[in-house]
C-alpha cells in the first residue's frame, strides 16, 4: 500500500488543478451550510435563551380598561398559569413618542444593561429602552423632560433595560422597520404614574403566561367590546419577526447547499473518470505487479476521501466566519442582549455526507473505469467511438454549421456528465444571480409601490379629538380608521380592518386592476391567500371595541403587500352602523394645520427611509448569494475547461501538425464553453425566477406579503454576469493552448 500512497500524493500534486474543483465544491458546500446553519440555528438559541431566562409571556392583551374579574377568569382557563394587569401610555419626549408600561409586579424580568433594576416603588424613576437611550445619547441619572396631556413632567433615568417582548419595535405598525430615533419604549412604577403622571385611570393592558387551545375565542367572551388587541407570540410582530428570520435563513441553508452538493458529486466524478483514462498504463502496470481491482478501486476512492476531507476541513475552519458575517447583519434590528452562533447535530451529519459522497463518487468512477486484462490497458487509453448523433439526420442545418460547431456539438453529446455538469453549473449560478439581485430589488419595489402608488399622501396626522376637528375642519378630506378585527372565516390571526373616507390619498388597486367603491368588502391578497378566501364569498366582520359583528360581500382582492387585512369605504361601513371615529388624516405637502390640534405626524419621507434601512440590513445577504453564484460559475466552467483540455491534448496537437492554427483552437474551446454556457443560461432564467419566488416568499409575515418582482433589467444584468463569468474562464482556459507539447501529447504507447 506504499506503493498507492505515494502514488495517491504525487496523482494530487501533478493534477491539482482538476482536483482543485472538487476540493472547493467540498468547501463550499460545507461552507453555505454549515455557515449559514451557525446563523440562523445562534439566532435561535440567543432568542430562546433570552425569552427563557426573561419570561416571556405567551399573550398580550389591550382592553379599554381592566377588572380583576377580568384578571380571575383569565386564571379560571385551563392552561394559565399567570396574570399580570398594568397601564399602558404614550408620552412625548420633544417631537419623539414613548411608550410605557407600568406593572407592580411585571411577568417578564427585564434585561439590565446599565444602572439600577427596576423598582415597582420608585416615585421618580424611568427604566429606558438601550436603543432609545443610545439614539438620544441618554444616560443613567439623566433627566428626561416628557410631555403628557399637555403636562410637562422631568422623570430621573434609573437605568437602561431591554425587554424580551420587544426584540423588533417600530413603536407603530406604520413603520416596518425599528426608529428608534422617534419611537422608544420604558417602563414607570404605578407609585411615579400616580404621583408624577397624576394617571387617576384603569389599567389597561394585561400579560398571560400559559397555553390554551383556543384562547383567543375566550378573551372575546370575557372582555367583549372592550378588547381592543389581541397577541400571541406568532402574532405579535415585536417578537414574530425575530423567530420567522431563523426560518428564512434556515431555508436559504437548504436551497443553496442542495445546489453545492449536486455539484460536488458530478465534479468528483468527472475528475476520477478523467484521472483513469490518463493512467491506463499505470493501472495496467499495477495489475500486473498483482494489485487486485478491489484494491485499486480504494486507491482511487482515496483521492475522494483525501479531497472531500481538506475541503470539509477547511469549510468548517472558515463557516464560523461566515455564521458571524450573517448575525452581525441582523443586529442593527433585532434587540438582543447576546449574540452566539451555534451549531445543530445536522452540521456534523452534512460534513460526514460531503465526505462520502466524495469517495462514493470517486469509487464508483474508479469501479467501472479499472475492470479489464492488463494486457488491454497496455494498449493505452482508448479511442473514443465516434458516432452520429440525432441533429446530423437534419442535413440541411448540420451542413451549414461551422467544423469547430459540429466538432463541440459531438463532443457535448459524447461526453455527458461532464456537459450536464456545466449546465447545472451555469444554471445554478443564474439562479443564484437572478435571486441575489431581484430580492432587493423586490422589496425595494414593495416600498415605492407602498408609498408612491398605493398612498399620495406626505404626512399622516393623529388627531386629538376627530369629532371636534372634523366640525372645524370640513374641508379636510381621506380620513383613516384602523382597527384589528376578527374575521370569519379567517386564517386564525386577527387581521386589520381599514376604513377609508373619500378623498384621493388611497389608490390601492385590486388584481383586477379595479379601486375601492362602496357596497362591499375588499380584502388584501396575502389575508385572502392564507385564509382561502375568494372574490364573492360574504365575510362576517367584528372590530375590537365593538361588540357588533358585520356581514360583506367580497367585492375584491387587493393587489397590496403592506396593513394584510381587509379594506372598506367609511360610506359602507357607517351604512352598516359600524364604529367610525377615525383618529388618522391624510394630507398632502402644503396642507396646514395647528399642533394643538395634532396628537403626532409622520411623514411618508420617513415611513420610505424606514423601509430602505430594512432592505440595507439585507443587503449583505443578498450580496452573498451573487457572490456564491460567481463561485459556482467560475469553479464548474473552469473545472470543466481543464478537463476538456487534458482529455483533448493529443487531438489539439493532432489538428496543430495538420495546420490548424492555434486561434482556430481557441476558437473550438470557445464554442464548447459556449454552448454549454447557452443551455445552463436558458434553464437558470426560470429556474431563478421560481428560486426567487421562493426565496421572497420565506420574508412575508402576517402584516406584510413580499412578492417576486423581476422585469428586463434584472435579467439582463444576471445574464451579463453570468456570461462574463464564463467567458472569461474559457479565455483563461484556451491561453493553455499554445503550451501544448506536441512531441509528449503524439507520443504512442512505450
Amino acid at each position: 500500500m506504499k506503493i498507492l500512497n505515494r502514488k495517491l500524493f504525487r496523482d494530487i500534486r501533478y493534477n491539482w488543478t482538476q482536483f482543485m474543483s472538487v476540493f472547493l465544491m467540498a468547501a463550499l458546500s460545507i461552507i453555505v451550510f454549515v455557515g449559514l446553519q451557525g446563523a440562523w440555528h445562534g439566532l435561535k438559541d440567543s432568542l430562546n435563551n433570552y425569552l427563557a431566562e426573561n419570561h416571556l409571556p405567551n399573550y398580550w392583551i389591550q382592553g379599554s380598561y381592566v377588572t380583576e374579574e377580568d384578571k380571575n377568569k383569565l386564571m379560571d382557563i385551563s392552561g394559565i398559569k399567570k396574570v399580570r394587569s398594568g397601564t399602558r401610555l404614550q408620552v412625548r419626549q420633544d417631537d419623539h413618542h414613548l411608550i410605557i408600561d407600568s406593572f407592580q409586579t411585571p411577568l417578564i424580568d427585564l434585561y439590565q444593561v446599565k444602572g439600577n433594576k427596576y423598582n415597582s416603588q420608585s416615585s421618580n424613576g424611568i427604566w429606558i429602552n438601550k436603543e432609545y437611550a443610545k439614539a438620544h445619547t441618554l444616560k443613567v441619572g439623566d433627566n428626561l423632560p416628557l410631555t403628557y396631556a399637555n403636562k410637562k413632567i422631568v422623570l430621573k433615568v434609573k437605568g437602561i433595560v431591554q425587554s424580551p417582548s420587544r426584540i423588533y419595535f417600530t413603536g407603530t405598525q406604520e413603520f416596518i422597520a425599528p426608529n428608534y430615533s422617534n419611537y422608544g419604549y420604558a417602563y414607570v412604577s404605578p407609585k411615579t404614574l400616580r404621583k408624577s403622571f397624576n394617571y387617576v385611570g384603569p389599567q389597561n393592558i394585561i400579560e398571560i403566561d400559559g397555553k390554551h387551545k383556543n384562547l383567543r375565542k375566550e378573551i372575546e367572551k370575557i372582555f367583549g367590546a372592550r378588547l381592543l388587541t389581541y397577541y400571541n407570540r406568532q402574532t405579535l410582530p415585536d417578537v414574530s419577526t425575530a423567530t420567522e428570520r431563523v426560518g428564512e435563513i434556515k431555508n436559504l441553508s437548504y436551497l443553496f447547499s442542495f445546489i453545492f452538493l449536486l455539484l460536488a458529486i458530478l465534479a468528483m466524478y468527472t475528475t476520477i473518470r478523467r484521472l483513469i483514462t490518463s493512467q491506463t498504463g499505470e493501472i495496467a502496470t499495477l495489475k500486473a505487479l498483482g494489485f487486485s481491482n478491489a484494491k485499486i478501486q480504494v486507491h482511487y476512492a482515496s483521492f475522494g476521501l483525501l479531497v472531500g476531507g481538506l475541503g470539509t476541513t477547511v469549510g468548517t475552519i472558515v463557516a464560523p466566519l461566515i455564521s458571524w458575517y450573517v448575525l452581525s447583519t441582523q443586529k442593527s434590528m433585532f434587540s438582543l442582549p447576546n449574540w452566539n452562533i451555534s451549531y445543530e447535530f445536522s452540521a456534523y451529519v452534512v460534513i460526514i455526507i460531503v465526505i462520502l459522497i466524495c469517495v462514493l463518487s470517486a469509487y464508483l468512477a474508479a469501479r467501472s473505469g479499472s475492470k479489464g486484462l492488463p494486457a488491454v490497458y497496455l494498449r493505452g487509453a482508448e479511442e473514443t467511438t465516434a458516432r452520429r448523433i440525432w441533429l446530423e439526420h437534419w442535413q440541411g442545418l448540420w451542413k451549414h454549421l461551422p467544423y469547430s460547431s459540429r466538432w463541440a456539438i459531438r463532443d457535448a453529446f459524447i461526453n455527458r456528465t461532464r456537459t450536464l455538469m456545466g449546465i447545472i453549473g451555469v444554471a445554478g449560478g443564474m439562479m443564484l444571480t437572478i435571486a441575489g439581485i431581484g430580492m432587493p430589488q423586490s422589496m425595494t419595489h414593495l416600498v415605492d409601490k407602498a408609498y408612491n402608488d398605493d398612498f399620495s399622501y406626505q404626512k399622516r396626522l393623529y388627531v386629538n379629538n376627530s369629532e371636534a376637528y372634523r366640525r372645524t375642519h370640513p374641508q379636510a378630506k381621506q380620513w383613516v380608521q384602523i382597527s384589528q378585527a376578527h374575521f370569519t372565516p379567517d386564517d386564525g390571526y386577527n387581521r386589520l380592518l381599514i376604513v377609508v373616507d373619500h378623498g384621493d390619498r388611497v389608490n390601492m388597486k385590486t388584481t383586477k386592476g379595479g379601486t375601492i367603491h362602496n357596497g362591499g368588502l375588499y380584502v388584501t391578497h396575502g389575508f385572502a391567500k392564507k385564509a382561502g378566501i375568494k372574490e364573492g364569498e360574504h365575510l362576517k366582520v367584528r372590530t375590537f371595541g365593538s361588540s357588533k359583528q358585520h356581514s360583506f360581500k367580497v367585492k375584491g382582492i387587493i393587489a397590496t403587500e403592506t396593513n394584510q387585512g381587509a379594506y372598506i369605504t367609511a360610506h359602507t361601513w357607517q351604512k352598516a352602523e359600524g364604529f367610525y371615529q377615525p383618529t388618522t388624516l391624510l394630507v398632502g405637502k402644503n396642507y396646514q394645520y395647528h399642533k394643538n390640534d395634532i396628537n403626532s405626524t409622520i411623514n411618508i419621507s420617513e415611513q420610505k427611509k424606514n423601509a430602505y434601512n430594512f432592505v440595507n440590513s439585507l443587503m449583505s445577504i443578498f450580496a452573498l448569494i451573487i457572490m456564491f453564484g460567481a463561485l459556482l460559475i467560475i469553479i464548474v466552467l473552469y473545472n470543466l475547461g481543464s478537463l476538456s483540455f487534458v482529455e483533448r491534448m493529443r487531438d489539439y496537437a493532432t489538428l496543430r501538425v495538420l495546420g490548424i492554427h492555434k486561434n482556430e483552437l481557441r476558437t473550438l474551446t470557445l464554442v464548447e464553453n459556449l454552448i454549454t454556457t447557452f443551455i445552463g443560461w436558458l434553464i437558470g432564467i426560470p429556474a431563478g425566477i421560481w428560486f426567487l419566488g421562493q426565496y421572497v416568499d420565506t420574508f412575508s409575515t402576517i402584516n406584510l406579503e413580499y412578492i417576486r418582482y423581476y422585469n428586463w433589467q434584472t435579467i439582463l444584468i444576471a445574464s451579463l454576469f453570468v456570461w462574463i463569468c464564463s467567458l472569461s474562464t474559457t479565455l483563461f482556459i484556451s491561453r493553455r493552448i499554445k503550451n501544448i507539447d506536441m512531441v509528449q501529447a503524439l507520443k504512442g504507447v512505450e
